[in-house]
């Protein structure tokens, strides 16, 4: 039954990070007129869309694959979004249509500050958040 608990709480920190962000992507977009206009537009969700991938990756993965483990969770997330620069860059609209080269740092950064937060972070004040047989934060 702790198990339970804590994937309960664990889902719920999820949730937490992922509603906000899928908010604000909807907020956003080309008609966006507010502060840092550019920035948003540009780059804001290149940075949170890896971000909250990471964490949605691991808590659908915390007893499954190899994708569990931390760092390759981490290497899938950043493969996904230079794999989708790449093609939006080879005229392929995917999730997109406009190729710039400053996202890949974007999905780096996004993908950094998640590894970050599950590691720094929630491991060390979420005591729900270790996962002894694979998950968020599986020591991998």
């Amino acid at each position: 039954m702790v198990a339970d608990a804590d994937r309960r709480k664990r889902i719920a920190v999820v949730m937490a990070i992922c509603a906000p962000i899928v908010a604000l992507h909807f907020m956003t977009g080309a008609d966006y007129r507010g502060p840092v206009r550019w920035f948003v537009n540009g780059y804001l969700i290149d940075i949170l869309l890896p971000f909250y991938l990471y964490f949605l990756f691991g808590l659908a993965l915390e007893a499954k694959s190899r994708l569990r483990l931390w760092p390759i969770r981490a290497a899938v997330v950043l493969l996904l979004g230079a794999s989708v620069e790449t093609l939006q860059g080879l005229g392929i609209p995917v999730l997109g249509r406009t190729f710039d080269p400053l996202d890949y740092v974007a999905y780096g950064i996004g993908t950094g500050l998640a590894a970050t937060v599950d590691r720094q972070v929630f491991l060390r004040l979420l005591p729900f958040w270790r996962v002894e047989t694979g998950g968020p934060s599986t020591n991998g």
